[in-house]
């Protein structure tokens, strides 16, 4: 076989791999872009500070702001007053502000490095009361889809993701405590 055959045989192959791989990875897409504005949360369980068991099941009918986020992470770190103060002032009326910590355990390292927080002493030192659930195997960011910190979701009563946003959000402030007040309305 001369070297020319041999170089277009190689370039078949390499044409004929990449077709494949474009292929999978356009069959497969759904699979790892974020989730759709519509699309039902997925089922979630973690447990709280105190060790409870807890699921986003369980709030099924209310307004949820489901908030991802770690203590190493400086713009989680800038967002959470503006949890607290919208936690605050519309949890009685019925959101319910649900902060999911992915912090490996205290003096561990997560897969990427990032150094395990004392959480409980966090919250404390912000003053944070809304729920915090524990989720150091980081399984919320494959469920849901999450590729960097913080990212928020907002859920309607129904279960249904209206919104989601990654970075520090205002969340006490228009137009994004609007939009949560207008969910809170229906």
């Amino acid at each position: 076989m001369s070297e020319r055959t041999r170089n277009w045989l190689f370039l078949g192959f390499v044409l004929g791999a990449i077709t494949t791989l474009v292929v999978i990875g356009w069959t497969q897409r759904s699979r790892f872009g974020p989730l759709a504005t519509g699309a039902r949360a997925p089922a979630f369980e973690a447990r709280t500070l105190d060790g409870r068991a807890a699921s986003l099941d369980s709030l099924r009918g209310r307004v949820v702001l489901l908030n991802v986020w770690a203590t190493w992470c400086p713009p989680c770190v800038q967002e959470m007053p503006a949890l607290e103060r919208l936690h605050r002032e519309l949890g009685p009326q019925g959101l319910a502000v649900i902060g999911v910590n992915v912090d490996a355990s205290l003096g561990a390292f997560d897969r990427d490095g990032n150094p395990g927080g004392n959480v409980a002493a966090f919250v404390e030192q912000l003053g944070v009361t809304f729920p915090i659930w524990l989720d150091p195997e980081r399984q919320i960011e494959k469920r849901y889809r999450i590729n960097g910190l913080p990212t928020t979701f907002i859920i309607d009563r129904n279960g249904r993701i209206v919104r989601q946003e990654r970075g520090a959000v205002a969340w006490d402030q228009p137009p994004h405590s609007t939009q949560i007040r207008q969910l809170l309305e229906r």
